[in-house]
């Protein structure tokens, strides 16, 4: 099974440094222009309300769900590889639970970069989460 373009037999990166830099950038623009014009009076209830209306936003021609599809591999889990396993091995249906479980985790990411605002130390930490994912391939076997 694949899911955004990494098999979960072995999810492994074909994201370069520049390309998750650029796009982090990129969605970092595109979130400020955002609340700076559309979401000043915004208030969401939760992570799937702002997913769905960020990830429909348009950004130099793309949205941001789109975009974050480039780098999904990429984005931080609140898991270790273990126990991602053992939640993946308890479902009576591991592959529907992983795609909802990587779909969440994007929902969350959003609503991070999100709420990151402009803080560049906040950026910095998450610029550099993601790259060590990047970094890292994991073995799902």
């Amino acid at each position: 099974m694949t899911k955004e373009g990494c098999p979960v037999s072995a999810m492994t990166n074909n994201v370069s440094s520049d390309l998750l830099r650029e796009t982090l950038s990129l969605l970092r623009q595109a979130l400020s222009c955002w609340r700076q014009q559309e979401g000043k009076n915004v208030i969401f209830l939760n992570s799937q309300a702002a997913y769905e209306t960020l990830s429909r936003h348009c950004w130099e021609g793309r949205t941001l769900g789109g975009i974050l599809e480039e780098i999904a591999c990429c984005i931080p889990l609140a898991l270790t590889e273990e126990s991602l396993r053992q939640f993946l091995s308890s479902c009576e249906n591991p592959e529907e639970t992983l795609e909802k479980f990587l779909e969440s985790s994007k929902r969350d990411f959003l609503l991070l970069l999100l709420f990151a605002g402009d803080d560049p130390l906040l950026w910095k930490s998450i610029e550099e989460q993601c790259e060590l994912l990047r970094q890292t391939p994991i073995d799902w076997k």
